[in-house]
């Protein structure tokens, strides 16, 4: 969910827990249901349908194929569907709510292992791959159980869906390695450990750091490390240039991005020249960025407003808001702003409402005492949504040049939100709003354009950078 407006900023994480219906849909029912809400509830619909006979024509052939698609294969007929239009804000995907139903554990899904030789055993080894590691959701140990191969078997875990010694990953010599997901589908792919005491799954963006052995490193060095390996760290390059590397805007990040850059204020105030290297940020929040834009600052910034189709997923999102404050502070300075929205997209019902009222907001923003005095954002094809607003505000600044290539564009309808469409094995997240650049300057599909085009001969595009900023 991406939107400029701070208070709409979490209301997925509650339309989430809406009810759904409790109906099953076999893959026609599904289609259709999924087809109804798109068509009476997405802000893109009429845009992306232009060509009337094109569209009818792929959703009568998607309605016969859905007809003999048997229930296991009707998620890729829906998202073929959503794909139609070409927005990476909408998707539809499968609801599983229910524990997988597996047979009786067999011997080769087990370890054998008795965990208090194996806790001696790692206690003596030089292997560092060996020992007990742990994640947010899992305590398993790790040991090495063939010649090219280690097996992470579970010692703690939801008991729902494991239990002790079964097997949750295999790691083999050449990196990859085969996972176990929570439905015991397996996932493939590459791992790397770090400092002997930080495991980490490539594809599955997934960390485990080592409980036994103690750890080589305390726990201020493994956040810093962990924030190196993510892409959150502020470095200084030469004596003139340093980069911070923000590789996400999800909401998980907020706060480790607020308290990297507050931990190097220092760095950010004192270097001459600054780097801020996006690339590969897919997006997540605004608000996840506003820290940084004290040392971007040069002239107010303009901002183009974004108008809501009133519906009923998007005012219950809005009352679970409302009803979810936690901080009484907030509670008692928004209650009566969202009431007055809520009114308004109540008595508007199916139409589109631009909640402030404003089509343009200006932003006098606050600047840094000391900032860089040029600074380079490098961004790629991977950047997008809420990476792609941030590039909206730098391109405002005076001393801020935008590196790299187009973005992949993905802001022209957003503030995306869980819908209810009456079959409770599929969810549909959608778009509630579009943005009042449209039609003159769309994003979606296009991007946006850098200051300097780096092509695929530019290797290295911090080199390039700091010799761009210091030339």
């Amino acid at each position: 969910m991406k939107t400029r407006t701070v208070s709409l900023l979490v209301l997925l994480l509650f339309v989430v827990k809406m009810g759904y219906a409790q109906k099953n849909c076999n893959c026609e029912a599904a289609l259709n249901s999924v087809i109804k809400k798109i068509e009476s509830e997405y802000p893109g619909f009429e845009t992306k349908t232009k060509d009337k006979s094109t569209y009818l024509n792929f959703k009568a052939n998607l309605a016969i194929q859905a007809r003999k698609t048997p229930d296991n294969a009707c998620l890729a007929l829906l998202k073929q569907y959503t794909a139609y239009f070409r927005d990476s804000h909408i998707w539809v995907m499968g609801n599983e709510t229910t524990p997988p139903q597996t047979e009786t554990k067999t011997g080769k899904q087990l370890v054998k292992v008795d965990l208090e030789k194996f806790k001696n055993h790692i206690q003596k080894t030089n292997d560092q791959l060996e020992g007990i590691w742990r994640d947010e959701q899992y305590k398993v140990g790790v040991i090495k159980t063939g010649q090219n191969e280690y097996t992470g078997f579970i010692i703690a875990a939801n008991p729902t869906y494991w239990q002790p010694k079964e097997i949750k990953f295999k790691l083999f010599a050449n990196g990859s390695f085969e996972y176990l997901m929570q439905d015991h589908s397996v996932q493939r792919g590459t791992f790397k450990s770090y400092d002997d005491c930080i495991l980490q799954f490539k594809e599955l963006r997934s960390m485990f750091i080592k409980e036994m052995p103690t750890p080589a490193l305390n726990a201020v060095q493994l956040a810093d490390k962990i924030n190196e390996i993510e892409g959150f760290f502020v470095k200084q390059l030469t004596s003139k240039t340093a980069i911070i590397k923000l590789s996400s805007f999800d909401y998980p990040y907020v706060d480790r991005i607020k308290k990297l850059i507050a931990d190097n204020k220092s760095i950010l105030e004192n270097s001459e020249n600054l780097i801020i290297d996006i690339r590969g940020n897919g997006g997540g929040t605004d608000a996840a960025y506003q820290t940084l834009l004290p040392y971007l600052a040069t002239n107010p910034v303009r901002h183009v407003g974004a108008e809501y189709l009133a519906s009923g997923t998007l005012i219950k999102g809005v009352e679970n808001y409302r009803d979810n404050l936690k901080d009484k502070d907030q509670k008692t300075a928004e209650i009566a702003t969202l009431n007055t929205t809520l009114a308004r997209y109540k008595a508007n019902f199916g139409k589109y409402i631009i909640p402030s009222g404003d089509t343009i907001t200006v932003s006098d923003l606050v600047r840094a005492p000391k900032s860089p005095k040029q600074i380079a954002v490098l961004a790629n094809k991977k950047v997008g949504s809420a990476a792609e607003n941030f590039i909206l505000v730098a391109k405002q600044s005076k001393k801020t040049k935008i590196l790299g290539t187009p973005t992949f564009g993905v802001l022209d309808y957003a503030n995306a939100y869980m819908f209810d469409v009456g079959c409770s094995n599929y969810k549909l997240v959608m778009p509630t709003y579009r943005s009042l650049r449209l039609p003159d300057y769309p994003i979606d599909n296009i991007g946006l354009q850098p200051d300097i085009y780096l092509d695929s001969s530019v290797k290295d595009w911090i080199a390039y950078a700091t010799e761009y900023l210091e030339q």
